[in-house]
């Protein structure tokens, strides 16, 4: 009988350490393989809605990042700091009517499909960036046979500053003569805005100021914030946002020259909170009397009422610089021009997956534009009640 159990011992015993073994292989196989995370959409249901649906299946549209892209911070320092697609631009310089410059970097295709008719691509990044750290986009788009130009705001992107000047964030009237701008160029064209980060405020604030006359067909915004003044007014500071500060301090000394006469430059560069840099910089050039009223005409969704074309925001719930409680829900419940995709991971403006890493939002708003302006072209538009009326 003692023998028996010796001879069941053996397999019972490799059986056990066989299944902690498979188990420890599933385990890190689990670990190791690559995450579906399916979006969480938000929207109120209308025509519109269900076209898009449909044509970009966002319902069965994962965002796929490997184990070492699903931690927020990796997905925001790595989008900020990894080599960036190379893209060659011309640059344009349009003078405003305050005699302020602006540059537009023009991507210079070698598409032969792209014609004067083409869809014009006006890319908006952080108030911080430029047209290089946007250079996977704009590549994107150049092979859809998009149009690219990305807009700098007076004195960045590395353009000159030729008034006492800067573009607040909520302040779309340089956006508004570049637009005219370049519809005056390509008549037949139709313009998408495509933002990023704090370039969101100023897409939003200049569709919602000029509403149905804002001659941009489609806006796509990713990773943006959204009521900015409950944003910043969070005495709360992350690494992130010392390190925005600090570049927006940089751009700041580098047209001291420009701006000594109308800000105290000790003053500004000593600020140590976004309250007290708006109050030193924007407060002065734009003559505001208090941070209220500097708030009142910057806080992108000021004029959200009156936004009468497709808009789709994307954030993720991890991103570090925004909050999950600062997405406005209901805003996306109300308005049928509206969608939100929103990511369990991807960070802020990181939305990596693959290898190499590449964003799964800017895919995302390429499709969404062709969506929006394929359901144009068929004869409807949306109004802000949720009606849908024929434009034949």
């Amino acid at each position: 009988m003692l023998s028996l159990y010796s001879i069941l011992a053996v397999p019972f015993v490799m059986a056990v350490i066989g299944s902690i073994i498979l188990s420890l292989v599933m385990c890190i196989h689990d670990f190791f393989k690559t995450r579906n995370y399916l979006p969480k959409l938000h929207f109120r249901e209308s025509t519109l809605t269900c076209h898009l649906l449909k044509k970009c299946n966002l319902q069965a549209r994962p965002f796929a990042p490997p184990f070492w892209l699903r931690n927020a911070h990796v997905q925001t320092i790595l989008a900020a700091i990894m080599p960036k697609t190379e893209v060659n631009f011309d640059r344009e310089y349009l003078q405003m009517r305050d005699k302020g410059i602006v540059a537009l970097d023009w991507v210079v295709s070698v598409q032969p499909k792209i014609k004067k008719k083409s869809t014009i691509l006006l890319i908006i990044p952080g108030i911080t960036a430029d047209a290089l750290s946007v250079g996977a986009l704009c590549h994107c788009a150049n092979q859809k046979g998009l149009k690219t130009v990305v807009f700098n705001r007076r004195g960045h992107g590395g353009s000159v500053l030729t008034t006492p000047k800067l573009q607040s964030p909520g302040d779309p009237a340089d956006l508004r003569q570049v637009v005219k701008y370049i519809k005056l160029k390509y008549l037949k064209a139709k313009i998408a805005a495509v933002a990023y980060g704090t370039g969101c405020g100023l897409l939003i604030s200049y569709l919602g100021e000029f509403g149905s006359s804002s001659l941009v067909a489609v806006g796509v915004c990713i990773s943006p914030c959204y009521d900015v003044s409950e944003r910043f007014a969070n005495s709360m500071y992350s690494i992130y946002d010392y390190v925005f500060l600090f570049r927006l301090k940089a751009i700041l000394c580098n047209h001291s020259k420009a701006l000594s006469s109308v800000i105290d430059m000790k003053i500004a560069m000593q600020s140590s909170s976004f309250q007290e840099y708006d109050a030193s910089v924007y407060c002065k050039l734009y003559g505001y009397d208090n941070m209220e009223e500097y708030w009142d005409r910057n806080n992108p969704i000021r004029d959200v009422d009156d936004i009468s074309v497709p808009v789709l925001c994307i954030n993720s719930l991890d991103d570090p610089f925004n909050s999950e409680s600062d997405i406005p829900y209901e805003l996306f419940k109300y308005y049928p021009n509206f969608l939100l995709v929103a990511t369990e991971r991807g960070g802020h403006c990181g939305f990596l997956e693959g290898l190499p890493p590449s964003s799964w939002a800017d895919k995302l708003c390429l499709d969404y534009i062709d969506a929006v302006l394929e359901f144009t072209i068929k004869g409807y538009t949306h109004n802000n009640r949720g009606a849908v009326r024929s434009t034949i």
